[in-house]
């Protein structure tokens, strides 16, 4: 049996990698993340980074963009974030599946845009 522990700085996250499907991880990893927040202003560079390492782990273990991406929507759909957070949600899950940017770049990336 496989498991997975997923560690994003609010917490463990288990995954037994048999008996749990990775698209129910992915919602529950993501929202769990963004939760926690939730009165806070702006996303974080430290929320971007997570979800960005989240999503990496979630791609490697085969779990489809488009589940990924359904918890960004989800986040709309509750409204826990406003239009300009939620794209950089969005954009920082696609980059992060499709390799343009790791967790690493994403950090750099964010934390040079604050400083401008």
């Amino acid at each position: 049996m496989v498991h997975a522990v997923l560690e994003v700085g609010v917490g463990l996250v288990m995954a037994d990698g048999v008996g749990m499907k990775a698209a129910a991880l992915a919602g529950c990893v993501i929202l769990a993340l963004l939760s926690v927040r939730v009165h806070a202003a702006a996303v974080t560079c430290e929320q971007l980074g997570e979800i960005a390492y989240i999503t990496e782990r979630l791609r490697d273990n085969g779990t489809p963009l488009s589940d990924v991406m359904a918890d960004a929507d989800r986040l709309e759909t509750d409204k826990q974030f406003g239009g300009a957070d939620l794209e950089k949600i969005r954009e920082t899950i696609h980059a992060a599946f499709n390799r343009i940017r790791n967790t690493n770049e994403t950090l750099l990336e964010c934390r040079e845009k604050i400083k401008r």
